[in-house]
């Protein structure tokens, strides 16, 4: 596995590699094309020194070579450029060295002094390429060979134009210009073979200082997710003492309170409106009991929940009723609940639509329009109940996503919430064993999703 992982980086840096030079040799091309259009003609300053007699023909071929040149130099700047790299690429170090081959075969063979222009593009080979060794061996190889090529036929088909100005042997100026150009050639391609080395060398220190910035960054993010996560951990373990302390203080005065309540309920028995309010009264008394319970269950969770078949029909109707001051006239579509029914805590998932329908009441007003809820439910592919309520409210950022299942996370102003309640429903789900998801579009509509133990028939028949 570790030879695998170590064929797969090295099979990475290789490729990379191959990105960078193809980018270099590009970008390198595109200047070595600007030396020969800007030198070229400017070399016919030395025609007229030198071989005034030919100005007119030489001036020609340094015209040809340039215009050969400018129309592959715009290609470079085209798709077509890209692909076909290597002719391009090695086209304008070509050009001029043919062209400098005929001026030494149109003027006098080997004793031109024109031979000198090829060591410099040999040079500008070595120093503006992205040559290897080995392509280094071929050009100047080859640009030896044309040098030969050239005089050779100087002397054995000579053109009109040939002059001889010269009185030394053409023979011994011959090797000593071979000898000039090879030795130019050896220190180019020992140049381009060490530069190719350092090259490589540089990239692959490069590429491992990206990758392992690349995984310090990604740890120094996971250290803080960890940091955030320990800070949570500690916020819920001091809204656990919290909430055992709530219980404690509250739980007698609240049982005193029942106590009465069930007294004058059993005085007031035969007025019946009377009835109604201390039941209204008791059912708001339960909730705090009940928001109490569920705060003791969010700071320490737990899948052993006393589970019962619950309607959810009965679970939304006390929902509603007990969060009818905050809905005011909302506009409630509950048509899809039909007889759905689950298992799980009553209270726990009336505290679920409790919490979400608040949600959506706060964010329709803050959206000022007509407002709208929709609670609909339907099976699932798994087996589960899948239960969605969604408002047409100020809907939540993208950004806000993610996080709006997390403790203290609130994207109200300050002091109009502490982030717990979706946090709470988050968990109460979870210790269901379902999940819970978050969709919205920014000023347009929330859905809160979330799925529940489904009780079929089947299932019931077996208990």
């Amino acid at each position: 596995m570790i030879a695998a992982a170590e064929d797969d980086a090295g099979w990475r840096l290789e490729e990379a590699y191959r990105v960078f030079l193809r980018a270099l040799r590009l970008r390198q091309a595109k200047i070595g094309y600007l030396l020969p259009l800007a030198l070229v003609p400017a070399a016919m300053s030395l025609d007229y020194f030198v071989y005034p007699e030919l100005f007119g023909a030489l001036l020609r071929s340094r015209l040809l070579c340039n215009l050969a040149l400018l129309p592959c130099y715009i290609m470079l700047f085209t798709r077509f450029g890209p692909r076909n790299l290597f002719w391009l690429g090695n086209l304008w170090l070509m050009a001029p060295m043919l062209a400098i081959c005929w001026m030494i075969y149109a003027s006098e063979g080997a004793n031109s002094p024109y031979y000198a222009g090829l060591n410099l593009v040999m040079l500008a080979g070595c120093l503006l390429t992205t040559y290897d060794a080995r392509g280094a061996m071929v050009f100047c190889g080859v640009t030896i060979a044309c040098y030969g090529l050239a005089c050779t036929l100087h002397r054995w088909m000579p053109p009109a134009s040939a002059i001889h100005k010269s009185v030394m042997l053409a023979g011994s100026i011959f090797f000593n210009n071979i000898y000039f150009l090879a030795a130019t050639g050896a220190v180019s391609v020992t140049s381009c073979y060490f530069g190719s080395r350092r090259r490589f060398e540089d990239f692959r220190l490069r590429h491992e200082l990206d990758a392992k910035n690349v995984r310090i960054a990604s740890t120094l993010q996971k250290l803080q997710e960890t940091e955030v996560q320990l800070v949570q951990s500690e916020k819920m373990n001091a809204l656990g003492k919290l909430s055992a302390g709530l219980l404690h203080e509250i739980n007698n005065p609240l049982n005193f309170t029942f106590m009465a309540l069930q007294i004058a309920q059993q005085e007031s028995a035969e007025n019946e409106c009377m009835s109604d309010t201390l039941k209204d009264i008791g059912e708001g008394m339960e909730r705090i009991r009940t928001v109490i319970s569920d705060l003791r269950a969010f700071a320490y969770p737990t899948h052993h929940m006393d589970t019962q078949e619950v309607s959810l029909d009965d679970a939304l109707t006390s929902a509603l009723r007990l969060t009818a001051h905050e809905l005011g006239d909302t506009s409630i579509d509950r048509q899809e609940i039909g007889g759905a029914r689950t298992l799980g805590a009553a209270t726990q998932i009336v505290h679920v639509f409790m919490n979400l329908l608040v949600n959506s009441a706060h964010a329709i007003k803050t959206k000022g329009q007509a407002a709208q809820i929709k609670i609909s439910c339907a099976p699932s592919e798994n087996g589960r109940l899948r239960v969605a309520v969604r408002d047409n409210g100020s809907g939540v950022a993208a950004a806000d996503l993610p996080r709006l299942l997390d403790p203290f996370f609130t994207t109200k102003a300050p002091g109009q919430g502490m982030g717990l309640g979706l946090s709470i429903c988050h968990t109460i789900v979870k210790n269901h064993g379902g999940t819970m998801q978050v969709n919205s579009e920014l000023g347009q509509w929330t859905e809160v999703s979330f799925d529940l133990p489904l009780v079929t028939a089947a299932l019931r028949s077996a208990a």
